[in-house]
């Protein structure tokens, strides 16, 4: 009797710590979410936001974003469900106010003329890196029909060193995104958020990697540490990872492994990752992901050809590599 009094004794100790820690984490969410959501709505009554007033709330909301996957298994589930909901809402309420914000120049892109996609292209570059004021994160958002490479991140001079590490992409759509020469930046951590009908190539992260609302998109990376993917649909992943990628709310999601065209010299390869599919916890196969066939891997011919490319021939390119196109 004495054991089992002790025992039950230790164990309202233990829940009590244990409920006090996940009422923390959401109260600090629920916070984050007020605040970031009182943000948006004062630049929104003023009618437009500067760029560097985006950019702010970008990060702001990608740091809101890996807060509560972080805190995942750790608040009651349907905690989790209201705040991801939550998160919906502010991520439209920003998409609202960035349409607003932007100029009659961002909505120029033509698919099918090539006069009309090039000028587009030097503006959107030019207010990118032509800008000499204090960025306060390091993002590349809102872009349509473009190649994005190093050069339309900011100067790092610009970044504070202690943000250079973590990059946040947000918004593209048909777009070949190609990263992997950011040595400048020495970038660990990728926040990937709203990116559909794109290609993205992405530095080799020495940390983590989280995705959130893709569509038909192809993602090249390998990172150290954690490979995350929600709420995505229609994804073909090339991935290098030493632990076992997680993904929930998607589907559509074939993996297949690293390219050999991109690996360098003593590069371990790892083979087919052991996905954890969070919105399948039952014992059978989840439905949601699948192996690429190794027929279907792209040729090294074929990732030298994206990464040689004619930024005013993105259409055909994206056309033949895309998994629904």
């Amino acid at each position: 009797m004495e054991f089992l009094s002790k025992f039950l004794e230790r164990l309202s100790i233990l829940t009590f710590r244990w409920s006090s820690f996940f009422f923390s984490t959401l109260h600090l969410i629920v916070i984050s979410c007020v605040d970031l959501q009182t943000c948006i709505q004062q630049a929104t009554q003023s009618g437009t936001a500067s760029k560097q007033t985006l950019d702010n709330l970008n990060l702001q909301l990608a740091q809101l974003s890996k807060n509560i996957v972080d805190a995942a298994g750790s608040i009651p589930k349907f905690d989790q469900r209201n705040c991801e909901n939550q998160l919906k809402e502010i991520e439209q309420s920003l998409e609202r106010l960035r349409k607003a914000s932007s100029p009659a120049s961002k909505f120029a892109f033509k698919r099918k003329a090539r006069e009309a996609t090039q000028p587009p292209s030097n503006v959107s570059t030019a207010s990118v890196t032509g800008s000499v004021a204090p960025k306060s994160s390091l993002t590349l958002s809102s872009y349509t029909m473009k190649l994005v490479t190093p050069r339309d991140l900011p100067d790092p001079e610009t970044i504070a060193p202690e943000l250079r590490s973590e990059l946040s992409i947000i918004h593209l759509d048909s777009c070949i995104l190609n990263l992997l020469n950011t040595k400048q930046y020495e970038i660990s951590a990728l926040h990937v958020r709203d990116v559909k009908n794109s290609i993205l190539l992405l530095p080799v992260l020495e940390g983590s990697i989280i995705l959130h609302d893709l569509a038909n998109c192809v993602v090249v990376v390998s990172c150290h540490q954690q490979f995350r993917m929600h709420s995505s649909q229609n994804i073909d992943v090339y991935l290098s990872i030493q632990s076992n990628p997680i993904i929930e709310h998607c589907s559509g999601i074939r993996f297949g492994p690293y390219p050999s065209a991109f690996t360098l010299e003593n590069d371990q390869h790892v083979p087919g990752p052991a996905v954890q599919d969070f919105s399948h916890i039952k014992s059978t196969p989840s439905p949601h992901w699948c192996m690429l066939a190794e027929g279907a891997w792209k040729s090294s011919e074929d990732w030298q050809s994206i990464l040689t490319l004619d930024a005013i021939d993105l259409e055909p390119v994206l056309q033949q590599a895309l998994p629904g196109m």
